[in-house]
């Protein structure tokens, strides 16, 4: 059996590790900060309950094969002592967080030699309390079209979840950047769902973010058409209007907000291209302001 372990089982991480016990072909841990009896996933075709041995401390943890990590992008540094017990030779890290930067990001806090997959998540899914994930469909996730990005699309043959190798990883990543660092920014702002798009001032604000990714993504390599921000904005118009996303649902509960991964990296990449982004450049600060109110200034620095 392969031995998985999920770093962070959030509603993410929870869904995932679901459908990987429900294959019954893997030997799986969750390693969570605070425990829980038994993972439970409710889904439109029906309940899950994984079967996995859940741990609080990196001292009860031994290597595995892979290491899926799936905390929020600023919680990546808190997770170095569980790399360093679940590492051994052979393990593989796939990187299941927002942003576009999953391995640069991950490598300070982890072994030199561990190879790292990063990964693109649309799978819509929520943590009603430790152990418990409302899971709206089956979703989808994207690796790069490699080895080991196979490798670990094979982890989930037969299963709800789909994953999909992309040839073009690079424009992938900024698909979902464009909604993530847009849309999420400003509805992280206004404590609103997608819906509140709807506003025709809101709705111009937001597409004008996206103009700002698109010019960075395509420095970056990335192939976004010129009505990339229009087609982002309809796919949430058309199919979740009512959604939180989880950056404003952190905002809303007074946690730390992972604006790094989704407006931030936008300016960062952008000054190494000489690319202006006022805009992300706003809602970062606005975004870091209310992140230090939130946490009493100590949580969530700039990245540098």
């Amino acid at each position: 059996m392969t031995r998985i372990a999920i770093v962070g089982v959030g509603a993410i991480g929870g869904a995932i590790a679901a459908d990987l016990s429900d294959l019954r072909r893997h030997e799986l841990v969750l390693c969570v900060r605070t425990g829980f009896d038994r993972l439970r996933v409710e889904r439109p075709g029906g309940t899950s309950e994984a079967d996995a041995a859940v741990v609080t401390q990196p001292a009860a943890v031994k290597p595995v094969d892979w290491v899926l990590l799936a905390t929020k992008a600023h919680q990546t540094p808190e997770s170095q002592p569980w790399l360093e017990a679940l590492c051994g030779p052979s393990t593989r890290v796939a990187v299941l967080q927002n942003g576009v930067d999953h391995v640069a990001r991950v490598r300070p806090w982890a072994h030199p030699n561990v190879e790292i997959v990063p990964v693109v998540v649309q799978l819509p899914a929520e943590k009603t309390a430790p152990g418990r994930i409302v899971q709206a469909h089956d979703g989808m996730l994207i690796v790069p079209d490699d080895e080991p990005g196979r490798a670990f699309a094979s982890l989930f043959e037969g299963g709800r979840i789909a994953v999909k190798p992309s040839a073009d990883f690079v424009t992938q990543v900024w698909w979902k950047l464009i909604s993530n660092a847009s849309l999420g920014g400003v509805c992280a702002l206004a404590i609103r769902e997608n819906g509140v798009v709807a506003d025709p001032q809101v709705r111009s604000v937001v597409l004008a973010l996206m103009r700002e990714v698109v010019l960075v993504g395509r420095a970056e390599g990335a192939d976004l058409p010129d009505d990339a921000p229009e087609k982002a904005l309809a796919v949430v118009e058309n199919g979740a209007p009512d959604h939180w996303s989880s950056i404003t649902v952190d905002r809303r509960e007074g946690r730390p907000m992972e604006w790094q991964a989704r407006n931030e990296v936008v300016g960062r990449i952008g000054r190494s291209h000489g690319i202006e982004t006022p805009l992300n450049d706003a809602i970062t600060m606005m975004l870091r302001i209310a992140d230090a109110a939130a946490t009493g200034g100590a949580e969530n620095p700039p990245s540098r």
